[in-house]
């Protein structure tokens, strides 16, 4: 078995290779601490931290210049399975037994916040330097989030299901109010299993089930929305059998997407940076390696972009080109995201939309391979406030006679004889 799985690796490897892959190795934490998730605040602010994975709590690195240099946390005293920061002060660890660490200055010191769960936290999502949510690695407590208001200095519980053997794993707030969780409702009683996810309109103080899939025992391991609409929740399914659903209704339905060539065992992670572009981290079917997928058509069709020794348990991206990605020992780093691969060819992603936010005028540049129609403005409340011809090439986008707010830039293009569509949150100052 092992040599199979070492032949299918370097089948894979030996492809990927020849395609120039983007993928490198920024840190090689040489089998001192497993990572399996990364956060970057900014360019040159980001965090690694992991352990959730073999079950237990690690050390963190940091670094302040994008990661060509990484430092290694107080790894003697400061350990967990999650890590966020709000500005380059103020952060927060998901650790053991119910605790909260918090740092004020930047990780210098940092104080225990006892949180009402009594178990060890997973994951962590604030919306703002106030308002967050943690939830809970166990199926024991009588609720399975706890959520702050102020900061992090006081926690209170959020119950989800009302069967306490269910639990919460991963967490996505679109804004104050709309919030999407995933994870398994277990009926111990009926001896039932469902693959759940689940949606609140209020902050959490009451949940509602948007999927459900029965007789299963896996959870979704990851969720991401782009915009209020359009959102993925990705995970595993049944032994050997992943999933990806996306949403474009807001969570009302959700539709399994399907990936044709070198499809995962799992898929850990996912990270859009448009209704259109987006990357997954997962593992390899049988093997306990890692690989990379990216789509430039909303996850339609999605490419085996790199593999790699150990399962990706989490990808961020600045944009289409810059990014990191993190599992096992390893933090990878990527300047060039924005290609795929697929029909021994590299795809261009390259739509790009300048700077946002901005005063009112936006620099828009298109590969000229792209064709299209036009390209629509529309406001927050879906009313179009601009049209234009498609342009190819560098445009300016101006919306000065617009009050400040959040714009989406749609547009319809052929690229390699299919149509894809595009929306680009742009933001008014």
């Amino acid at each position: 078995m092992q040599k199979i799985k070492l032949f299918l690796f370097l089948m894979l490897f030996n492809n990927t290779v020849m395609a120039q892959p983007p993928w490198e190795i920024q840190l090689d934490a040489q089998n001192f601490a497993h990572l399996d998730r990364i956060f970057f605040l900014d360019k040159d602010h980001g965090w690694a931290i992991g352990g959730f994975t073999i079950g237990t709590g690690g050390p963190y690195y940091f670094t302040s210049d994008g990661g060509q240099n990484w430092y290694l946390g107080d790894w003697w005293n400061i350990q967990g399975v999650d890590i966020a920061f709000v500005n380059q002060d103020t952060g927060f660890i998901a650790a053991s037994n119910g605790i909260i660490l918090k740092t004020v200055d930047g990780g210098n010191n940092w104080v225990d916040i006892q949180t009402p769960a009594q178990y060890n936290l997973s994951r962590l999502f604030f919306r703002d330097e106030y308002k967050g949510w943690a939830t809970i690695d166990n199926q024991s407590d009588t609720f399975q989030l706890v959520h702050t208001i102020d900061g992090g200095n006081s926690w209170e519980p959020q119950q989800v299901f009302d069967i306490n053997t269910s639990g919460i794993y991963s967490i996505y707030f679109i804004n104050d109010s709309i919030g999407f969780g995933g994870g398994a409702y277990i009926d111990m009683e009926n001896d039932d299993h469902y693959t759940a996810i689940v949606k609140t309109e209020n902050g959490g103080e009451d949940w509602n089930i948007s999927y459900l899939s029965q007789n299963t025992f896996y959870a979704i391991n990851d969720i991401y929305f782009y915009n209020p609409f359009v959102g993925w929740a990705v995970g595993q399914k049944s032994s050997y059998t992943y999933l990806i659903l996306k949403t474009t209704d807001g969570g009302e339905t959700w539709e399994e997407q399907i990936i044709e060539d070198y499809p995962p065992e799992k898929v850990n992670c996912a990270y859009f940076i448009n209704d259109s572009t987006g990357w997954l981290g997962g593992t390899e079917s049988y093997s306990d390696y890692g690989i990379i997928y990216a789509t430039n058509d909303g996850g339609e069709t999605w490419y085996a972009q790199e593999n790699f020794m150990d399962p990706i348990y989490d990808i961020q991206m600045l944009n289409r080109d810059t990014g990191w990605a993190v599992g096992g020992d390893f933090i990878y780093y990527t300047t060039d995201g924005s290609f795929i691969v697929g029909d021994d060819e590299i795809q261009p992603i390259g739509i790009g939309i300048y700077p946002n936010p901005a005063h009112g005028k936006f620099n828009l540049s298109i590969p000229a391979e792209y064709q299209g129609e036009k390209i629509t403005i529309v406001d927050i409340q879906g009313r179009i406030v601009k049209e234009l011809s498609f342009p190819v090439g560098n445009t300016i986008i101006d919306i000065s006679s617009q009050p400040e707010g959040i714009y989406f830039l749609n547009l319809e293009y052929r690229f390699n004889k299919h149509i894809h569509s595009l929306t680009e949150k742009i933001i008014k100052l």
